[in-house]
């Protein structure tokens, strides 16, 4: 494997464990997912990353664990196709946990710049897991403070 694979390995492995202590060491201070600018618009590197662990394992569990199907290189950049396994123990976007399992597919686009994890988007199967909730609807009062 390429050493910009192996960095994202390790990205998954943050993932799956929750152990967030060496991020610094493969996450680039200018580190975003534009997926999480909603629940910490200004947060960046590392502690960025590192709270999307921490809100993984609240809102699926600490069980919740990301399965690699297959991983592809162009230039700096890593296509992730994996599948995330996990219980809903935790509000997800003012919906009350509901303590289903689920699983599905996602595909991550991972940049790397200067040897570390800069960019990443992630397309999980919103719809397919969403059903597999029991499609709750969300508490009255939303998502918004």
């Amino acid at each position: 494997m390429s050493t910009q694979i192996d960095l994202v390995r390790r990205m998954v492995e943050a993932y799956n464990t929750g152990k967030t202590d060496d991020v610094a060491e493969f996450i680039h201070l200018e580190y975003l997912n534009p997926g999480a600018l909603e629940h910490n618009p200004e947060l960046r590197g590392p502690e960025a990353f590192a709270a999307a662990v921490t809100w993984l394992k609240y809102a699926f569990s600490e069980e919740a664990h990301l399965e690699e199907i297959g991983y592809e290189e162009n230039g700096p950049w890593v296509r992730a196709k994996l599948a995330l396994y996990g219980r809903h123990v935790g509000n997800l976007v003012g919906m009350p946990a509901t303590g289903r399992r689920f699983s599905g597919e996602q595909i991550h686009l991972i940049r790397i710049v200067d040897g570390k994890i800069r960019d990443h988007r992630d397309w999980p199967d919103y719809l397919g897991t969403y059903r597999q909730l029991g499609e709750p609807w969300p508490t009255p009062e939303g998502w918004r403070p």
